[in-house]
């Protein structure tokens, strides 16, 4: 499985989330972009050439200015690698991503976690002792995200917000909030 996104809608709207997506991310200028309904009821995937930073950015700001382009899809998170569910491979993974870490004052490690067996408080220990900079869990600059999908982990570095319709249309983004 490869993605770099990962779409929400409600449930049983996944048809008319992922129409919505291609659309938005093709008027990026992706044409090729393949959104996949999941077997988790309301969540996508989604693959685009574009940096999925960059969509989420410009999805933000879009919602701002029209709310109405986003009936569907309510939540989108880039994903900057995608590894098999297990802990060995999920911390070789953040060890490729630890550069993109340089710039983080504090860190705080989230999991959600879909159909999995992941024991999350060992997996955020071991990842942990991975990193030299201080835990903040009320306020970090960064967050390492890890989105278990049964057997396939999607791994992100978030520095800014993630695009929320609810949280973009109402200007109460965090980046805690995820």
């Amino acid at each position: 499985m490869d993605f770099n996104l990962l779409i929400s809608c409600p449930r049983g709207k996944e048809p008319k989330a992922k129409s919505e997506a291609t659309y938005f991310i093709s008027n990026l200028g992706d044409k090729e972009v393949a959104i996949l309904k999941t077997r988790f009821s309301g969540l996508l995937t989604g693959k685009t050439s574009l940096d999925p930073f960059l969509v989420i950015k410009k999805a933000r700001e879009d919602a701002l200015n029209n709310p109405w382009d986003f009936r569907y899809v309510t939540k989108m998170v880039p994903i900057s690698k995608v590894c098999n569910s297990d802990t060995n491979t999920i911390g070789l993974a953040i060890a490729d991503l630890l550069p993109n870490l340089k710039s983080c004052n504090s860190f705080r490690i989230t999991i959600i976690k879909r159909d999995s067996n992941l024991d999350s408080k060992n997996l955020i220990d071991s990842l942990a002792s991975l990193l030299s900079i201080p835990v903040n869990l009320k306020n970090p600059n960064c967050v390492i995200l890890i989105e278990v999908l049964g057997e396939y982990t999607g791994i992100s570095v978030i520095k800014e917000p993630i695009f929320s319709i609810q949280r973009s249309v109402n200007a109460s983004e965090s980046l805690v909030k995820i």
